[in-house]
């Protein structure tokens, strides 16, 4: 097996730890990614490889002047931040693709996915055991 793999539901870990008692409007801005970024690029050096996934529907409304979404990003090299019409998609197909070759570790509290990722060999980590203290 190859190095460990450690793909994050972007917005399912958002609700579940970092907006917790906390106003949720605008959960889907990039200020609310770029905080679960900054959280998981403190992470320990435990996953050579992470990947934060969060969905992003193809949409006029989030298209800014220049006609580029925000997107948001790190310069962790161990980081990759993924836009997908449907993450959970995007995860099960990484992990059903990846999981014969490393162990694929997927972070959701999504009672679906988390059935989707054990079918086709990954993982699992909850987003309170991974982040077991609130975010900022």
């Amino acid at each position: 097996m190859n190095d460990p793999i450690l793909i994050i539901d972007g917005f399912n870990v958002l609700h579940a730890v970092v907006l917790v008692g906390r106003d949720r409007a605008g959960w889907w801005q990039p200020a609310a990614q770029r905080r679960l970024v900054e959280r998981v690029e403190q992470l320990p050096p435990s996953y050579p490889t992470i990947w934060i996934v969060f969905d992003r529907r193809p949409s006029t409304s989030d298209v800014p002047r220049e006609g580029i979404p925000e997107e948001v990003t790190s310069n962790d090299p161990r980081l990759r931040i993924a836009y997908a019409p449907s993450a959970d998609d995007w995860i099960v197909h990484e992990v059903e693709r990846l999981a014969p070759h490393h162990t694929v570790t997927v972070v959701t509290a999504d009672r679906p996915l988390r059935d989707r990722v054990r079918r086709v060999g990954g993982s699992l980590l909850s987003p309170q055991s991974l982040f077991p203290t609130a975010l900022p």
